[in-house]
């Protein structure tokens, strides 16, 4: 029987990587985004280089109910792996910001990744699984001019690593996967080309996906992705003191 996997934001960048890794590894896939064309295109990319199986399922996740909709096209499978991608961020103040955005944002990041989570826990606790969530550096630290994506990071990063803990001993593995910036869409989706962050040499889509995968098949709960995301995200909220980390990312964001 074939493994089978899961991959929301499956269209592009990060999330089109993982299921080229997954297909390499021989895995059918459920592949899930908003856009049915890029789906196809990357399913007969798929198809054609490494003779998997794939479905697509062209949804928009932050839709209430999205969730459970695309878990009904997998219920007469055994999912081995679940990859919880899709996700986005918006470069404005909270008082800026449009609130349609942050709650779709908010119904996306964290929803519609938990009730995933709790679906795909259920499912593989007779025979075992993974559980990828993206989460991001910003899990670690307050995001001003950011401040719902920072706190839905967060959010994933903390659910993750108690989600982990509850399925120690099944066989399932729970692993949050924390990349710092990275040479998607995503900053242009989130008008964030002219932040700091985006800036210099950033690592490719396809270095973070292989990272994650490899920390995901290694069952490492916590995953962060470069050295220096490690010291921005573990060193420097240890040292500074929490008011000033507040002011660094606000600089260098604004």
């Amino acid at each position: 029987m074939a493994k089978y996997a899961l991959v929301t934001g499956a269209s592009s960048g990060i999330g089109r990587e993982f299921a080229e890794l997954l297909a390499k590894d021989g895995y059918d896939l459920l592949i899930a985004a908003r856009s049915e064309n890029e789906l196809k295109e990357v399913s007969r990319q798929l198809k054609s280089d490494y003779n998997v199986k794939i479905d697509i399922a062209a949804l928009d996740l932050s839709e209430a109910g999205a969730a459970d909709k695309l878990w009904k096209k997998v219920t007469s499978k055994k999912v081995d792996v679940l990859i919880n991608n899709a996700g986005f961020g918006d470069l404005h103040s909270v008082t800026d910001a449009e609130w349609g955005k942050l709650e779709s944002m908010i119904s996306l990041n964290i929803t519609t990744l938990t009730r995933l989570s709790q679906l795909a826990a259920l499912s593989m606790k007779k025979s075992g699984g993974k559980i990828l969530n993206v989460a991001s550096i910003a899990a670690f630290i307050p995001g001003p001019n950011m401040a719902t994506y920072y706190a839905t990071k967060a959010y994933v990063l903390s659910f993750s690593e108690a989600l982990s803990e509850e399925l120690s001993g099944t066989g399932i593995s729970v692993t949050a996967l924390c990349p710092g910036p990275t040479e998607t869409g995503f900053s242009k989706a989130a008008d964030a080309d002219s932040s700091g962050l985006f800036s210099g040499s950033l690592p490719t889509a396809k270095d973070v996906a292989v990272y994650g995968y490899s920390s995901m098949k290694n069952g490492k709960v916590v995953a962060v992705h470069k050295l220096r995301n490690k010291v921005s995200a573990l060193v420097m909220p240890r040292l500074l003191p929490r008011f000033i980390v507040r002011k660094v990312v606000k600089k260098i964001q604004t």
